[in-house]
């Protein structure tokens, strides 16, 4: 028996790496190819993971949410043709076309479901997806408990088939790979980010409204005693969605830096003295655990994730959803050397166990049995 996993993009973190790490765990017992429709830096490391010739990079123009879903469903097909699986495992709504096609051709699908109400009505109008997508896919993996009501309220239905899987890491090669050399963040105006006294603030990931990189940017301007660094892609190359970019380039803040898309986002994590999670929606940030791996400490807001109860234990946790008078009344608050002492930096410890991708695959591995009719 063998299984296509299918991932909508390939970067270092989120749900690409989540998937990578399934591919990986599922690779122990199964016969595993992975389809990846966008490529990027996540492609290399799956490669080492699972075999060169097991991986795929897809022509991205042929899954373009601007093309018609019947050509993308027509070169999805097409994408299954080539892979004999039984199973077809697909990490992501956006591209839940692979639902269809491999329910076109009588095969078992697993959809693995990262985003919340917001996100799947958007990926709705925008064609992404369908609503009959839940009615024919055999099995749901969740990212988060809580995923269960927006796939309900959004879609109507779910499978009896499902689990919630939460998220998942592996601690010990995270750790490994942040200890790496990396190149500097840099300033709109060339200044390079040199760690001293002041708090360093990060955050992680595409900018765009959706991430809150005008919230991170407004708080840099709000708290020029800080330093703040996004690190990801931040100018219209890497991410055209980043509403703050023209304003980033007039006002030159001293003290907000960007890494741009790196392959490593560990190295510079593991230097911040908090994580702001600034995400107006956020389900389940696999970012969150690994920042926590790192001993980096959190501050997260109530309304942005679906895992907030648990983030109040763990971290700094504020009602609502993320603002800039919030976030700056918490930072003036936030002495850098008590944010920097041994036990504020390992209050996350405790939490880290339940995060382990081994124990979490028993039944992701049970669920795929029984969409095959089989016993695990």
């Amino acid at each position: 028996m063998s299984i296509t996993l299918i991932l909508h993009e390939a970067t270092r973190t989120g749900a690409p790496r989540v998937g990578g790490l399934i591919a990986k765990e599922l690779a122990r017992d199964e016969d595993v190819n992975v389809l990846v429709l966008k490529d990027g830096p996540l492609v290399p490391w799956l490669k080492e993971l699972i075999g060169d010739d097991r991986i795929t990079v897809c022509n991205s123009d042929e899954f373009e949410h601007t093309l018609p879903f019947e050509e993308r469903l027509r070169s999805a097909s097409e994408a299954l043709a080539g892979c004999e699986s039984d199973v077809v495992y697909v990490n992501s709504l956006a591209a839940s076309v692979f639902v269809l096609a491999a329910k076109a051709q009588h095969r078992k699908t697993v959809l693995h479901v990262h985003e919340r109400s917001a996100e799947m009505f958007s990926l709705l109008r925008h064609d992404v997806t369908k609503m009959e997508v839940m009615a024919v896919t055999d099995g749901v993996v969740l990212a988060a408990n809580d995923l269960t009501s927006d796939i309900l309220d959004v879609f109507g239905l779910i499978p009896a088939a499902s689990h919630n899987f939460g998220i998942a890491i592996e601690i010990d090669t995270l750790r490994e790979t942040a200890r790496a050399e990396v190149e500097p963040a840099r300033t709109a105006g060339g200044g390079v980010l040199s760690k001293g006294e002041r708090l360093l603030v990060g955050m992680c990931g595409h900018a765009s409204p959706r991430k809150g990189s005008d919230i991170f940017f407004e708080t840099a301007e709000a708290m020029p005693d800080c330093d703040f660094v996004w690190i990801g892609g931040w100018e219209p190359a890497e991410a055209i969605e980043n509403t703050v970019y023209d304003a980033y380039m007039s006002k030159q803040l001293e003290n907000l830096y960007v890494t741009g898309a790196v392959d490593n986002p560990y190295a510079h994590i593991g230097q911040l003295d908090l994580f702001f999670l600034s995400s107006r929606e956020d389900p389940n940030p696999l970012v969150l655990a690994e920042a926590m791996a790192l001993h980096v400490p959190l501050l997260t807001f109530s309304k942005t994730t679906a895992v907030a109860d648990r983030l109040g234990r763990t971290g700094i946790l504020c009602h609502g959803l993320p603002n800039v008078p919030d976030v700056s009344r918490v930072l003036k608050a936030c002495a850098p050397g008590k944010v920097r002492s041994e036990s504020f930096r390992h209050l996350a410890d405790e939490a880290l166990a339940e995060f382990d991708i081994k124990e979490k695959m028993k039944d992701v591995r049970s669920l795929v049995a029984r969409v095959r009719g089989v016993e695990a």
